[in-house]
């Protein structure tokens, strides 16, 4: 059952009205966001929204889910990669029984894993680097990502980045990634926010990558994530969690866009120029 916290905000998204410049975007934690579009869509990227990890492998959260899998009813779930902090199996499935209009948007490896969870076939779209597709007025391209975890079992070699466009905006998710020079080749894409991790192990950018990216791309708007989601400090003396640093290293390299250091449950206005 839903808490007072997650209802809430639930009502928020949902009351929310969109300018047609705009999108707006709230942060889930982690590598999670749900985006709204000026048509309604509710485009929900990577959400962690149960506590699946802790169960596995003795990770906790560090807040409780902002909202509850069994209440969300988004018209699109995208998740980067099968990696269980961005194909939820404790939520995915919550979504697919709850929301029979939710359309879900992964690569092949996390529809292998999400067929199994029982979310049926006609409702999942496997997406390939460099392949677009349009669902709810919004059009979703996959980019890549290089995400080595090394961990053995948890390769992902068909992990991604993706593109959302709409409302005259194209919103780059790097989802996990280290730093590579085919992300760089985003720049030509005209990036308008970039929204990058910033965690520094397990394959992930660390906050100066994150900021080096984000510069490169010349984006208007950027954003760190995949911090805040764990108790405690899981990913050791190399973790660069602070989004500060990620802040400051963007200044220091010049950067002049606007940076966005989100809270979770928080709006955020994404507005096209």
């Amino acid at each position: 059952m839903a808490t007072e916290a997650q209802s809430a905000l639930l009502q928020r998204i949902a009351e929310k009205v969109v300018a047609g410049n705009s999108v707006s975007a709230w942060w889930l934690g982690g590598s999670g966001f749900v985006f709204k579009t000026s048509s309604g869509a509710q485009v929900f990227v990577d959400p962690y929204l149960s506590d699946i990890v802790r169960e596995l492998f003795g990770q906790g959260r560090a807040f409780p889910a902002p909202l509850d899998a069994e209440d969300v009813r988004p018209d699109v779930v995208i998740s980067t990669h099968w990696h269980e902090d961005h194909l939820d199996p404790g939520a995915i499935p919550q979504i697919a029984r709850h929301s029979p209009q939710t359309q879900f948007v992964m690569p092949p490896s996390a529809m292998a894993r999400a067929l199994s969870w029982g979310v049926p076939r006609g409702r999942i779209t496997p997406i390939a680097w460099g392949e677009t597709i349009e669902i709810a007025n919004t059009k979703i391209t996959a980019v890549p990502a290089r995400h080595d975890a090394g961990i053995a079992g948890w390769e992902v070699p068909d992990a991604a980045g993706i593109v959302l466009q709409s409302g005259g905006l194209k919103i780059y998710h790097s989802g996990d990634s280290d730093y590579d020079q085919r992300l760089r080749a985003l720049k030509h894409q005209q990036i308008d926010v970039a929204i990058a991790c910033i965690n520094g192990v397990t394959g992930n950018m660390n906050a100066h990558e994150a900021a080096l990216l984000v510069w490169q791309l010349g984006a208007k708007v950027v954003m760190p994530m995949h911090h805040l989601l764990w108790e405690g400090n899981p990913g050791g003396p190399d973790a660069t969690l602070d989004p500060q640093l990620f802040a400051d290293t963007y200044r220091n390299l010049g950067g002049r866009g606007q940076v966005v250091l989100p809270q979770v449950g928080e709006l955020i206005e994404l507005q096209s120029s």
